[in-house]
């Protein structure tokens, strides 16, 4: 797969900050982030750096904004989606365990934000349950700004770093 998104970017160079802000997006995003993971995500920002497409400065912000358009498209899936699920048979007999989740969320909410952005196999799933949870848009949206900023810092680093082994 990667070799056709390779080849993409390699004959249409003008359109690799698209490319990162769709797969930052797709991999933040519940329905696809299961799908799209974080190496493409990761594997296109490193060809676009060492093929010189966009610098660093650019690609950085890019995926941080396209993170964060992920996150809180999957927050207000969440919000949206949320009390018709929690209505379903499947969590009415589960609603003990809800419970303790969504007490747990209103008390961690800001911190699991943080957390989860650095943790890919969960990365796509908090915002949703955040969603879904009572978490205030607000809270969401200046915790998620403060991890996405940390996360592309790192993103930045393991660019450079692991850009400059495969040179």
């Amino acid at each position: 797969m990667f070799e056709n998104i390779e080849s993409f970017l390699s004959t249409n160079s003008e359109l690799a900050w698209i490319a990162i802000f769709v797969f930052a997006f797709l991999e933040s995003f519940i329905l696809s982030g299961v799908i799209v993971s974080s190496a493409i995500l990761f594997s296109v920002c490193i060809f676009v750096y060492n093929m010189e497409l966009l610098s660093l400065y650019y690609i950085v912000p890019i995926a941080m904004l396209g993170a964060h358009s992920g996150d809180m498209a999957g927050f207000f899936f969440g919000k949206t989606l949320g009390p018709s699920l929690l209505r379903s048979d499947f969590f009415v007999k589960r609603q003990n365990m809800i419970e303790k989740a969504q007490s747990f969320l209103a008390k961690t909410g800001s911190y699991t934000v943080i957390l989860g952005r650095f943790v890919p196999a969960i990365r796509p799933i908090v915002p949703f349950l955040l969603g879904i949870s009572d978490l205030k848009a607000t809270r969401f949206y200046f915790a998620d700004i403060i991890a996405c900023v940390c996360w592309g810092i790192a993103l930045g680093f393991l660019v450079t770093g692991v850009g400059s082994i495969l040179r």
